[in-house]
């Protein structure tokens, strides 16, 4: 147990200043960086968001205010739609605007229930 922190710890360390490290404390840290590297890289949203255009496109929007949930208020959907699908397309996959997906993904329920 307590080996395999140590292994652990050597494969995050820095040893580039060492003549030499053992094979099986290199082959950890590329397991290591390789995992690193799949949760960092971003989702892709691409047919999420092509899905949504396609559907908006395809009904007649209401008018007047819509309250998508008791902090959310649209005033003017076609604004809202546009500009939310914007910043999805141009942030495709990046975690921090996932809300503005989530919230046309709300609003697209939310029509189809009415």
């Amino acid at each position: 147990m307590e080996s395999d922190y140590i292994m652990q710890h050597l494969a995050r360390c820095n040893l580039s200043f060492l003549s030499y490290v053992r094979p099986e404390i290199l082959e950890l840290k590329k397991q290591i960086e390789a995992a690193e590297l799949r949760e960092r890289t971003p989702e892709d949203w691409s047919d999420e968001i092509e899905e949504l255009e396609k559907y908006f496109d395809s009904i007649e929007l209401p008018n007047g205010t819509i309250y998508l949930n008791d902090c959310t208020t649209i005033s003017d959907i076609s604004i809202f739609i546009d500009s939310h699908l914007a910043i999805v397309k141009s942030n495709n996959g990046k975690e921090k605007f996932k809300p503005y997906l989530e919230r046309l993904k709300s609003f697209k329920h939310l029509l189809k229930c009415d």
